[in-house]
């Protein structure tokens, strides 16, 4: 019997984005046996946080359902369930129906400050690195007002360099051309894909093809087209129905940068508090110890006047017409306003949200975190995280091979888990975030710090069945551009490698699969803003429900063959299950959906 569900999603609160002194209604929904009588649950009660004090308010029956009103007077507004059952008390909050006390770790929690934009979840974003994507070679051998002396220019078709050099840096120094004329020619691609969303990583003057080491924010690298090259990109996808984010680095700078060649070149001069100097002008604190990357000072006010605070400010001026974009990812978001026992990460989180929030509160503002970041995205800050932790690492770990998966683990990589290992990591992260943040972050299998999904897969089929998967889950699934090619690359570096425009190198099962599968989710409303429960977990296969209060999705992946699941209509309340991809229609003549026992594969039917 499946257990009592309720998730924060609209189909168990009538509001799910509430206001500060809303009052909402929450519900429970009660299991059916296979008999379709309902889970007797003698009575029930709500219990929040308030002021740091906790309250109760009692449940009501409603057929199969348990309601509760909440009324929400915190930024986050906490909550869980108490149920008397027949088996005794229960506890239910983001970690399921457990007998033993909880922390609020886990509590359900609203957010009255706003969640992600709406449109976020709606969206299949497509990531490119631009110096790899495509070239219009306009720019490559003009003059430049910024420096590329340090450039090793590459023709399109010649392999990524492995060689760091004596330097350590002639793998950073490798430099194709591509520029974003090039990404505004190719948007057709995009369409043809079913793409809404695309994620640029820094477009700002550098001294390396990765850009995360800017000379200034003020302007577009000349070298990928410039302020106008943007503003064309920003343009065209805007009349393709498109959307466009770029990349910035709140936690440092070039050591280029005219902000830091001014500290360097005068200790009294307001640039100089912007960086920890230790030593002046030499000596410094960076990112990871790495020189070209000194980090920025978050307790100076004019730093972060100039940066990202107010109006005028330069994360301000590329969410504003012309360039309009998006919103912005946050590189290293765990990792910036933090040093030693300095602490002003949530103040930056915050302050940058406020910025755009009173600019354009339809803008979405994401962090890059490889970790645990329920703590660091509480809600009023990053909207969403790059979600590695509640994504990325399970599906890798039961998917990928031991060796792949470095990025992710020291040594020999991720341990390889089972489904219910799988399941249970999820839920561990899902549990201890707000529903709104889950579902505006971004959902991904591999990105540009990464080897490429498809080599850190046993095999092909599980890489195309792991996509269909992650298009499946709450959040805003993200790609890395070519994986929809069959690109293969085991290293992060090996996965930045040109897109070929030569479609006879193009791996037609794989694009054919992208295809299909990114056109599911844009068909069904339930796989991009249902709620989310398991209805069966193994180690080789798991079944889980996407719904909405007007659509229900019932979708089975599996690693390996596993023998067919017989699985009771009146528990899913259910009478039909009609096969939407890769599956045919289920009937209940035998008195179950029997689902089949295939795999590696993943199937999606609808419940009616």
């Amino acid at each position: 019997m499946m257990q009592p569900h309720h998730d924060p999603s609209a189909r168990y609160v009538d509001q799910p984005r509430p206001s500060l002194g809303d009052t909402v209604t929450v519900s429970v929904e009660l299991p059916a046996a296979d008999d379709g009588s309902t889970m007797p649950v003698k009575r029930s009660w709500l219990r929040g946080m308030r002021d740091g004090e906790q309250f109760w308010a009692e449940g009501t029956a409603d057929g199969h359902h348990l309601r509760f009103e909440l009324e929400c007077t915190q930024d986050v507004q906490n909550y869980r369930f108490y149920l008397e059952t027949e088996d005794g008390p229960r506890w239910l909050n983001g970690g399921g129906l457990i007998d033993w006390d909880p922390t609020d770790r886990e509590d359900f929690r609203l957010l009255t400050t706003g969640g992600a934009p709406e449109w976020v979840p709606d969206l299949v974003w497509y990531q490119i690195f631009p110096d790899r994507f495509a070239t219009t070679s306009q720019y490559r051998h003009n003059d430049h007002p910024t420096d590329t002396s340090w450039a090793r220019w590459s023709e399109w078709d010649e392999p990524v360099t492995s060689d760091r050099g004596d330097s350590g840096m002639d793998i950073m120094h490798q430099l194709y051309g591509g520029d974003l004329d090039g990404i505004t020619a190719h948007l057709d691609h995009l369409i043809s894909l079913g793409i809404g969303g695309v994620y640029l990583t820094p477009v700002f003057p550098a001294r390396s093809n990765h850009r995360y080491d800017a000379s200034t924010f003020s302007f577009v690298d000349p070298v990928l087209g410039g302020d106008e090259a943007l503003i064309r990109l920003a343009q065209a996808a805007d009349r393709a129905g498109l959307r466009v984010m770029t990349d910035l680095t709140l936690n440092h700078t070039g050591d280029v940068h005219e902000w830091f060649q001014a500290a360097q070149a005068d200790a009294s001069s307001p640039e100089a508090d912007f960086y920890f100097f230790t030593e002046h002008p030499d000596r410094y604190e960076s990112w990871l110890g790495i020189d070209s990357l000194p980090k920025l000072d978050h307790r100076n006010a004019e730093m972060r006047r100039r940066y990202y605070e107010g109006p005028d400010s330069h994360l301000a001026q590329y969410l504003k017409k012309p360039f309009d974009m998006a919103g912005w990812r946050i590189d290293v978001a765990n990792m910036t306003g933090r040093l030693g026992p300095i602490d002003s990460n949530q103040d930056v989180a915050q302050a940058a949200r406020r910025t755009m929030d009173e600019l354009d509160p339809d803008k979405w503002l994401v962090g890059e975190h490889f970790f645990d970041a329920t703590l660091d995205a509480p809600g009023n800050g990053w909207h969403g995280v790059m979600n590695y932790a509640g994504i990325t690492r399970p599906i890798a770990s039961w998917l990928g091979k031991f060796t792949a998966l470095g990025a992710f683990m020291p040594g020999p990589g991720q341990p390889p888990r089972d489904g219910v290992q799988m399941a249970r990591a999820m839920d561990a992260v899902r549990a201890a975030t707000p529903w709104q943040v889950t579902v505006g972050s971004m959902s991904l299998l591999s990105s540009h710090d990464t080897a490429r999904w498809r080599t850190m897969c046993n095999s092909d089929e599980a890489a195309r069945m792991g996509f269909a998967l992650l298009l499946c889950l709450p959040g805003a699934p993200t790609f890395f551009y070519g994986d929809e090619i069959g690109l293969t690359g085991d290293s992060s570096e090996q996965a930045r490698r040109t897109m070929p425009w030569d479609e006879s190198q193009w791996d037609r099962t794989f694009l054919d699969w992208y295809r299909s599968v990114i056109a599911v989710r844009n068909d069904h409303v339930a796989l991009r803003h249902g709620g989310f429960r398991w209805v069966h977990t193994d180690s080789e296969a798991v079944v889980f429900l996407r719904e909405t209060a007007d659509e229900r999705m019932l979708i089975r992946a599996a690693r390996t063959a596993t023998g067919p699941l017989a699985l009771s209509p009146a528990s899913l309340r259910a009478s039909r299950a009609d096969g939407v991809f890769n599956a045919d229609d289920l009937d209940t003549a035998n008195g179950a959906f029997v689902l089949p026992g295939d795999g590696p594969t993943l199937q999606i039917w609808k419940l009616t």
